[in-house]
Order: structure tokens, then C-alpha cells, then sequence
């Protein structure tokens, strides 16, 4: 059996690029072992939306983020369905869990893709993640 891909969220791939940051080295250690290790790492253009939206805030244009995060070796974008189906599924998650409709909709698209584990930062999020199963992986 192989291992699962690893979900990035947004905040880790921020820590992974901001050397001054308090979760840079432990950030780029664990991403660094589990390309190591063969382990596929993924995210969504919704994090990748994230992401742009926290770097603009700083004053980094959004093609110069995008292309930062385009230097993570084999960063491989999941995206959901395309049907409304998909939409009804995260808002269901979101009433269930009584969490955000952008956590939810991240949790369902891992849910669709069988990932089972994720990289993240965000305390709540990775509960939520756990409770469906979604275990952190190792800082």
C-alpha cells in the first residue's frame, strides 16, 4: 500500500517560504522529509487563493506567490468535482461539524480523494480534520 499524499494548507506552505517566521524550520523539515520519502504533497486552488490573498496583504504581487509556491518539488493541485453534488456535501460537512464553509469545502475535497493526511498549522482545523479521520502528520 503507499502512503497517502499530504494535504498542505495555506499556513504551511506561508511558514514554509517566510524564513523569519516562529514554524519555518520545523515547516520546511517535515515538507522536506516527506518529499524524502515519496510522499506526493497537494493542496487546491483554494489554498493557493489563500495564500495569494495573506502574501498581497504584505505587498508580494500575486504572480510572484504563485511562482514561490510553484518551487515546492511535485506540488500536485486537487481539485472537487464539478457538480453541484460536491457543493451540498461540504455544506452538510459544515452544518455537521459546525465549522467554516472554506474548512468544510477543504475537508470534503480530502475526504473525495482519499487523502488522510495534512500538514497545517490551524489548531481547529486539524480536530476537524481528525474527526473525519484526517491525522496530522508529524512537524
Amino acid at each position: 500500500m503507499t502512503e497517502s499524499p499530504v494535504f498542505l494548507d495555506a499556513n504551511a506552505i506561508l511558514y514554509a517560504f517566510d524564513e523569519t517566521g516562529p514554524h519555518f524550520v520545523e515547516t520546511v523539515a517535515a515538507i522536506q522529509r516527506l518529499q524524502h520519502a515519496d510522499i506526493i504533497l497537494c493542496t487546491s486552488h483554494h489554498v493557493i487563493e489563500e495564500v495569494v490573498h495573506v502574501m498581497r496583504k504584505a505587498g508580494v504581487a500575486a504572480t510572484e506567490t504563485v511562482q514561490t509556491v510553484a518551487t515546492l518539488p511535485n506540488l500536485v493541485l486537487i481539485e472537487p468535482d464539478t457538480v453541484l453534488a460536491f457543493a451540498e456535501r461540504y455544506a452538510k460537512l459544515s452544518d455537521d461539524l459546525h465549522m467554516g464553509v472554506n474548512d468544510a469545502l477543504l475537508l470534503q475535497l480530502l475526504l473525495d480523494a482519499g487523502i488522510t493526511k495534512l500538514l497545517s498549522f490551524d489548531k481547529r482545523f486539524v480536530e476537524r480534520a481528525a474527526e473525519l479521520g484526517i491525522k496530522q502528520v508529524a512537524r
